[in-house]
């Protein structure tokens, strides 16, 4: 069946995504010919209905109108066979096809925008590559202002950053696959600097039972719900000198900060969370502070760690200079 879009919504099928994986010998998602049918404007529309609250919302942040979004949604609901949202008085909720495709989609979404900025800077010859490791609650836009004012030499560069747990970075630096790691602690036989600290928070969903409680939270309140922890994170985190947080045995581990707010915005558990990463969150009033009894933060420092392939002069050890740079300013 043929449908007609509204004259404000044209879709761009030229942005229908290929996918290709390479890992663990999976083929070509396009099997048998077939293209995908959801394009990557599409997802985005139906993440900015979930993340800002409606179709009033989304219409607001993409500067589209309602019908638009409407009308895409149900066209993407058509394409997949599968129904996403359901509407309950005049609010859109997620479903629980929508919430399983939800999550794998933001990585289709992110991982498209990794790409096409790896093609550009192909495009634009852009030399070596600086290869990094990094703790994931390192603040992104210090390395964009750190190769901003670094790549206003003559010489541009590639840098290739991931994420990495304490034990990753530890084996990177080990095997020379990163020149340059970020970590929560210092590794034995590597050079490093201290970098930067960052304050952790403790939060959970405004209509969490701990608010219902009206008073200080306790070690014990803690250990009656499960802590939603970001895989790399530590177990073990110091609220002041003279608190330290158990290991607890209630743990549900998520690969990325997106899972654990999607956990806690629909009111599962509570998270420690880097304070900058949470804030659009908390100024939106979708998440709340615990009120913990020893304090509802704490702080870790991450440290810069050298490779031992690293010379004085190289591309690597003058970009670390800047990185430090550019964080003593922040900080």
């Amino acid at each position: 069946m043929k449908m007609t879009e509204p004259m404000d919504d044209p879709l761009n099928t030229g942005d229908l995504l290929e996918f290709h994986k390479t890992s663990m010998g999976t083929k070509s998602a396009s099997i048998n010919g077939r293209n995908l049918r959801i394009s990557l404007r599409q997802w985005k529309m139906f993440h900015a209905v979930i993340d800002f609250d409606g179709f009033t919302g989304a219409a607001n942040n993409l500067h589209i109108s309602q019908s638009s979004i409407s009308y895409t949604l149900a066209k993407m609901q058509e394409q997949l066979g599968v129904s996403l949202l359901t509407v309950k008085g005049r609010k859109a909720q997620i479903t629980e096809e929508g919430k399983i495709l939800l999550e794998r989609s933001r990585d289709l979404v992110r991982n498209a925008v990794e790409l096409e900025e790896l093609a550009e800077n192909l495009r634009q010859g852009w030399g070596p590559e600086i290869r990094m490791a990094t703790d994931p609650s390192f603040p992104p836009t210090l390395l964009i202002h750190a190769l901003r004012k670094f790549s206003s030499s003559p010489q541009n560069i590639r840098l290739s950053v991931k994420d990495a747990t304490l034990d990753q970075a530890k084996k990177a630096l080990q095997e020379n696959t990163v020149d340059l790691a970020i970590s929560t602690q210092m590794i034995l036989g590597f050079a490093a600097k201290e970098l930067i600290e960052i304050e952790h928070i403790a939060v959970a969903h405004p209509d969490n039972p701990f608010f219902s409680l009206r008073r200080e939270i306790t070690i014990d309140d803690l250990e009656t719900q499960f802590q939603i922890a970001i895989s790399s994170s530590n177990d073990y985190v110091n609220a002041d000198v003279n608190y330290r947080l158990p290991r607890y045995s209630r743990f549900w581990n998520v690969s990325s900060l997106d899972r654990a707010i999607g956990a806690l915005r629909h009111g599962l558990g509570y998270a420690w969370l880097p304070k900058y990463q949470a804030q659009r969150w908390l100024e939106g009033h979708q998440i709340r502070v615990l009120p913990l009894t020893n304090g509802c933060s704490y702080k870790t420092t991450l440290y810069l760690i050298f490779g031992r392939s690293i010379a004085a002069d190289s591309n690597a050890k003058k970009f670390a200079d800047v990185l430090q740079s550019c964080s003593e300013r922040q900080c």
